[in-house]
């Protein structure tokens, strides 16, 4: 369900620039994939744009699997680079626990047992937010909506709109997640980034919704 409100938030974005007539011609959305969400026009180039539903959205829930004793990835992309740069596998290596997930016959495990892998594995520590500036720099991406909050510029303004920048606490989560109540078995591990409630932005005085007084930002 979130994933289906945050795509939705995302269409509305895209469907409100494209009646601006600041999408090309031909444009999609980036979707799920690694692309970035959404590319408007300004002075007819196209410019990466970030979109987020709200702050509880997460920027990039990403799976981990134990084998032979080592943590990694489920799947390697550039969202699991960047988790590994900041020290992911590191730090959940350095917990130096044995799952019963991945040690005890599946259909053995019990609630008890998928408990204890949940509180060996779950854990909370602070991103500086340059991290993220430089992994949306490196994908060319200096702009992010946030819903509620509005239009911020992330590693620099470079279309000189007069942004905020997107100042916040990140927090990255360790989650030892249930996909399935029955079987027991069916729970994975995963890292995440997500905004620390303790430490919210500022609204920005410009959004693309122009909500609460909002300002659109001056995008021609």
């Amino acid at each position: 369900m979130g994933y289906n409100k945050g795509d939705n938030y995302e269409q509305n974005i895209f469907d409100l620039l494209s009646s601006k007539g600041l999408i090309a011609t031909g444009s999609t959305r980036g979707g799920a994939g690694n692309a970035t969400d959404i590319k408007f026009l300004y002075n007819s180039q196209e410019y990466n744009l970030e979109v987020k539903l709200d702050l509880e959205a997460d920027y990039g829930q990403k799976m981990l699997r134990w084998d032979n004793g080592i943590w990694g990835w489920c799947v390697d992309d550039a969202v699991t680079a960047f988790y590994t740069s900041v020290g992911v596998l590191d730090i959940v290596n350095a917990k130096n626990f044995i799952p019963n997930r991945y040690s005890i016959p599946r259909d053995e495990i019990t609630v008890q047992q998928k408990k204890q892998d949940q509180k060996a594995f779950e854990d909370k520590l602070e991103i500086d937010i340059n991290s993220l500036y430089d992994f949306y720099g490196d994908k060319n991406c200096y702009y992010i909506q946030i819903g509620g909050y509005g239009f911020y510029h992330l590693k620099r303004d470079i279309l000189h709109l007069g942004t905020p920048q997107l100042n916040c606490k990140m927090n990255l989560r360790f989650r030892a997640k249930t996909n399935h109540s029955n079987p027991v078995y069916k729970y994975s591990f995963y890292a995440v980034l997500k905004v620390d409630k303790k430490g919210k932005p500022k609204k920005s005085y410009y959004d693309l919704e122009q909500r609460d007084g909002r300002l659109f930002p001056p995008i021609i």
